[in-house]
């Protein structure tokens, strides 16, 4: 493990902000504190007494996985006093757990290779206990020779219920499993369903899955549902809560040419009200899959919002009987071309039980990346983001680009109706904008060509997201929002 000091930061930044009225949507919203559930969400406040405490979760693949180079987990520790009471637990799916005490100097950062805790497993669970707040936990993963990286925050949420919307077994050269943490005592027991080619289907031991406390299970699905080009998971929990995440692996060598790492969690709740960043409108338009976990049908619609106010674009209708599931690639419709930037928004129009994800990837004869710096190419990548039902006042992130391989920040307001002031802010020497607002809808980007802690506020609920794009692969992930400041997004 290495520990270091957050450098000194010194930013370039560009921002390009929006104005949008959105058209479609006639019913007025209402912003509601209904106890949200947010993936990654940390205390922090301005002692520890007013705090309430975190425990983290991450779940993933090791280097004596075929494939990984590396999974490493990053703490970074936000207060200006050293951490006091930090706890680390590693599983894997044998039922080994090792324990030990951690401590990160003030506002410093603490690398853990998961290969150096167990060294024989080839997935772990990791639990990161901190009982004072003020930590913020990511975990990255590299598999170099499938020119794949994922870098994410790790969970604070467990939850009985679990939806991967997307993944794939296409053959040959793809990995797809299923990772069930137990962080706790008690063992749990969870029923898998699965929608691919032929419809909603088990297979002949995804009913009743034991997951031991304290361990991992792993499932897999390129074995059991083969040659599948998309597949959607449900995980219900009979007793018990989990952890799930689903990873894949492709080398390039499927009739799609799909190639790198994902290792997205899946989501803990349903709604009727989705959001995602959506693109710049200039490449990657991407995919978004809509599943119906529930037991009734549903009928909604994708709504595109572009950022220019006098473009208007028909939204996709779609109706998904239960259990059913439906890919809407964004390329396929031309009315999306030449929009420009925009936001994505799944609604549904009577039952809200929807989840989504955002699929994008791309091969060397796709794109090309402009970059002044030499030793940048294109190479291949493959991301994951799943639609969000909420929005935070109050988030922290951790970028890393290069001067000639800037990261992407984009912030969206996903209101209907509210117009929201952001600030950005960190405790280094940086060069970030003034203040600005962005209207419902409205969408900003921020080029980082350094490694950078940023802290947004806002004056009503937005959505951060950080991008980077490099030879090594695609990462795209949310912040971290902060307790007591999620609030869901409803009509």
């Amino acid at each position: 493990m290495n520990a270091v000091r957050l450098p000194a930061l010194v930013v370039v930044a560009a921002l390009v902000v929006g104005a949008f009225v959105f058209k479609t949507q006639e019913k007025e919203e209402s912003l509601q504190v209904a106890d949200p559930i947010s993936y990654s969400e940390l205390s922090f406040g301005s002692s520890v007494e007013e705090v309430s405490g975190d425990v983290w979760f991450c779940v993933g693949p090791t280097n004596k996985l075929g494939g990984i180079d590396e999974q490493v987990i990053t703490i970074t520790n936000l207060r200006p006093e050293i951490t006091e009471g930090l706890k680390l637990s590693v599983s894997n799916s044998d039922g080994s757990l090792t324990e030990r005490s951690i401590q990160i100097e003030a506002q410093g950062v603490l690398e853990i290779l998961t290969s150096q805790e167990r060294d024989t497993a080839s997935y772990v669970g990791v639990t990161i206990e901190a009982p004072q707040g003020g930590v913020l936990v990511e975990q990255q993963l590299q598999a170099t020779d499938f020119s794949g990286v994922d870098q994410r925050p790790c969970v604070t949420t467990a939850s009985s219920s679990w939806i991967v919307p997307w993944g794939t077994t296409e053959r040959p050269g793809t990995q797809q499993t299923l990772l069930l943490y137990n962080p706790f005592q008690a063992t749990a027991v969870a029923d898998l369903l699965f929608v691919g080619n032929q419809g909603l289907r088990e297979t002949l031991d995804s009913q009743g899955v034991v997951i031991p406390g304290r361990s991992i299970v792993t499932y897999d699905l390129a074995e059991r549902i083969p040659d599948t080009a998309l597949l959607s998971s449900y995980i219900e929990v009979r007793s018990g809560q989990l952890i799930v995440s689903g990873i894949t692996i492709a080398d390039g060598t499927a009739p799609s040419g799909i190639k790198g790492l994902n290792a997205s969690y899946g989501s803990p709740e349903i709604g009727g009200d989705l959001f995602l960043p959506g693109s710049d409108g200039e490449t990657f338009t991407g995919s978004v899959v809509i599943v119906n976990p529930s037991e009734s049908a549903v009928e909604g619609e994708l709504v595109v919002r572009p950022t220019n106010p006098d473009v208007f674009v028909e939204p996709v209708g779609f109706v998904l009987r239960a259990g059913q599931r439906e890919e809407i690639r964004l390329s396929d419709y031309t009315r999306f071309e030449g929009i420009g930037p925009y936001s994505l928004y799944v609604r549904s129009l009577d039952n809200p039980s929807l989840s989504a994800s955002y699929i994008r990837q791309f091969s060397d004869q796709e794109v090309s990346i402009e970059s002044t710096d030499s030793s940048i190419s294109s190479t291949t990548g493959l991301h994951v983001l799943p639609a969000i039902g909420y929005g935070s006042t109050h988030w922290f992130l951790n970028v890393s680009g290069s001067s000639g391989n800037p990261a992407v920040v984009t912030l969206f307001n996903p209101s209907l109706k509210s117009i929201s002031s952001v600030t950005l802010s960190t405790e280094q020497d940086m060069n970030l904008p003034d203040p600005f607002e962005l209207d419902p809808g409205d969408r900003a980007t921020l080029q980082i060509d350094t490694t950078a802690l940023i802290e947004v506020g806002s004056s009503s609920p937005v959505i951060v997201v950080r991008e980077w794009l490099g030879p090594e692969g695609w990462v795209n992930a949310y912040g971290v929002s902060v307790e007591d400041s999620v609030v869901a997004i409803e009509r």
